[in-house]
């Protein structure tokens, strides 16, 4: 499989679960986003790329936007995991950044959710030819870095208390 045609795969992937696990009042914009990753997945299958290791032009426009809509409307779904779809293509995977706390409780969260994220990454999930798997794995994601955020802002409020 191409780094390509694993990019298609896992943007039409995300979308089944965005559709699954978004939240919005407004069940069409739920179904925006979705249609925007998988406008990109067509994309990237129909547009030649100039140069490679990027993302045609049509692709990361429908990225943009639905990543913009992530950005400005609380779905639940971290813009993110967008870049584990992308990874194949662009060789980036998401990472998270550290939190910088005192409290070993934190600090031991910290590193347990860095733990369970490499473990997904690396045991090759996100690269699994079943689709049940794939989709596991960016729900898997999905909390974990709506857990990681949660746990930046504790570590953050507890440090302005300090």
């Amino acid at each position: 499989m191409t780094p390509y045609t694993a990019t298609a795969r896992r943007l039409m992937n995300l979308a089944v679960v965005v559709r699954g696990r978004a939240y919005h009042p407004k069940r069409y914009m739920i179904e925006t986003v979705a249609g925007a990753i998988e406008d990109a997945a067509i994309a990237i299958q129909s547009t030649p790329v100039d140069e490679p290791g990027q993302l045609p032009a049509p692709a990361a426009t429908a990225l943009r936007e639905a990543a913009e809509l992530l950005t400005r409307n609380d779905f639940m779904i971290p813009t993110t995991v967008i870049g584990y779809a992308t990874a194949p293509v662009t060789g980036r995977a998401p990472q998270l950044p550290p939190v910088h706390t005192d409290s070993e409780p934190l600090a031991r969260l910290d590193a347990e959710l860095r733990a369970r994220r490499l473990a997904l990454v690396e045991l090759g999930h996100l690269s699994s030819r079943d689709d049940d798997v794939l989709r596991a794995a960016f729900t898997a994601l999905i909390v974990l870095h709506r857990q990681h955020d949660r746990l930046t802002a504790t570590a953050t409020a507890a440090t302005a208390l300090h």
